[in-house]
């Protein structure tokens, strides 16, 4: 193994010069306030100082799976099987963070350093375009590209129709069909991949993210039997994980997301068309709702704009504005 195998690249200059007895590694999961990191030589656990608990304003602060972390003593660490201490988290270049589920305004950090998002929907029930829009503001909030993927191809008798109406809601980002086990579209799905890069599999629980990373990394990683009645995988993954390919990259697999809330960010973020439309309005603080001169509700008018789009960002911007009135006057 190599850090060049998990994705560093020269350009990472905050790391260099080290001290001595400093290294650097990235952490592969992260379990009850430790993590789990890869370096040259192997996997081993290390924990954050308690000066950096101390100092955290909240997750956010903490290392998350992808970040590039330093320790001390990671020999040390591995031959004895201690965690080695965690002294710093190198800025991270993208971040997917959502609202922490419940009713606490917390941020939840899911996973850092990710060049690719694969949004995964399954073909036979996974049909939910306004939560598709949610994953693709986090997502692009987060500074990352997003790639749909429509799974589960095999399980329906045309899926043009499921293609379309996922197609319609992605705002541009690419869609592609894939049957995992059969082993269809997996061709165009590796152009997003590669040495050097970082992806991560997002989508609800059962759209078939184990068996495609399973797929795209050769693993065995355990899957549960499809339900009866629904052709749906049962959930089996629980944790962030971050997995080395040999000609892929790294692939990052989560648990899928009951709750999917943005945190701190606009609707904007998911919808790039209602906002390049927003440019033409008569008011800046227009709503796209009955403003007079509203260019995106003319859009919607002559066919430019979907009025299910236009729904859909009113629906996200309405829950957005309903979490700003909860919180205390200093978050406003």
């Amino acid at each position: 193994m190599t850090l060049t195998a998990l994705g560093w690249d020269p350009s990472w200059p905050e790391a260099t010069p080290l001290a001595p007895g400093h290294s650097v590694a990235r952490v592969a999961t992260a379990h009850r306030g430790a993590v789990e990191v890869i370096d040259d030589d192997g996997r081993f656990w290390a924990e954050p100082t308690g000066r950096m608990f101390h100092r955290a304003r909240d997750a956010r602060a903490l290392p998350i799976v992808g970040d590039w972390v330093i320790v001390t003593d990671a020999a040390a660490a591995r031959a004895s099987g201690a965690r080695a201490p965690l002294v710093a988290i190198l800025p991270r270049r993208t971040a997917l963070v959502r609202k922490a589920a419940g009713e606490a305004e917390r941020p939840q950090p899911l996973v850092a350093n990710v060049d690719v998002a694969l949004i995964l929907a399954s073909a036979n029930l996974d049909l939910n375009p306004r939560r598709l829009e949610r994953y693709l503001a986090i997502v692009r909030a987060g500074g990352v590209a997003p790639v749909v993927v429509v799974s589960k191809l095999d399980l329906v008798d045309d899926p043009g129709p499921v293609v379309a109406r996922l197609t319609a809601a992605a705002d541009g980002a690419p869609v592609l069909g894939v049957a995992a086990l059969r082993g269809d579209g997996l061709d165009a799905l590796a152009a997003h991949l590669g040495p050097g890069r970082t992806v991560t599999l997002l989508g609800s629980s059962g759209v078939g993210k184990t068996t495609l990373l399973n797929r795209l990394t050769g693993a065995a990683l355990p899957t549960a039997p499809v339900r009866a009645g629904d052709d749906r995988g049962v959930h089996t993954t629980t944790r962030r994980e971050l997995h080395v390919t040999e000609t892929l990259g790294v692939v990052i697999d989560t648990p899928g997301m009951r709750e999917l809330a943005l945190y701190d960010d606009e609707p904007a973020a998911a919808f790039d068309d209602v906002a390049a439309l927003a440019v033409g309005c008569r008011f800046a603080d227009c709503q796209h709702r009955r403003e007079p001169g509203c260019a995106v509700v003319a859009a919607v008018a002559a066919g430019a704009l979907t009025a299910a789009r236009l729904a859909g960002f009113h629906k996200l911007a309405d829950e957005q504005a309903a979490r700003a009135r909860r919180l205390p006057p200093r978050r406003r």
